[in-house]
C-alpha cells in the first residue's frame, strides 16, 4: 500500500501538511500547532519514540522535522502505530479539536 494513501486520513482527521523534501526526512506542519503548543509537543514525543525515527526537531510553532530510517520504519507492528496514534487523539480531544 502506498503510504500516502495510508497517511492521508490522519493527516486530513489533525490537520497535517507533510512535506517530505528528502528521503529520510519529512517536515510536518500544523495550524492548530501556534495556538495549542501543547499539541506540538504530544506530536513530537511520541514520533520520536518510534524505532526508525532518529530525531524529531522543532522547527518554530507549527513545525516539525522528522528523520527517520524507512526500512526500520516499515517493520513497525501495527499495534505501535495504533498506540501512537491514539495517544495524539487524546491530546487533540483534551485541547478540544
Amino acid at each position: 500500500m502506498n503510504p500516502a494513501t495510508l497517511l492521508q486520513p490522519y493527516l486530513d482527521k489533525y490537520r497535517l501538511t507533510l512535506d517530505h523534501p528528502a528521503h529520510g526526512r519529512v517536515d510536518l506542519t500544523s495550524p492548530d500547532w501556534p495556538t495549542h503548543p501543547d499539541l506540538q509537543t504530544t506530536v513530537q514525543h511520541a514520533l520520536a519514540r518510534l524505532a526508525g525515527v532518529s530525531q524529531v526537531t522543532s522547527d518554530g510553532p507549527g513545525h516539525l522535522t522528522v528523520r527517520y530510517d524507512s526500512t526500520v520504519l516499515r517493520r513497525l507492528n501495527p499495534l505501535t502505530l495504533l498506540t501512537v496514534e491514539r495517544r495524539i487523539s487524546q491530546a487533540y480531544r483534551r485541547a478540544g479539536l
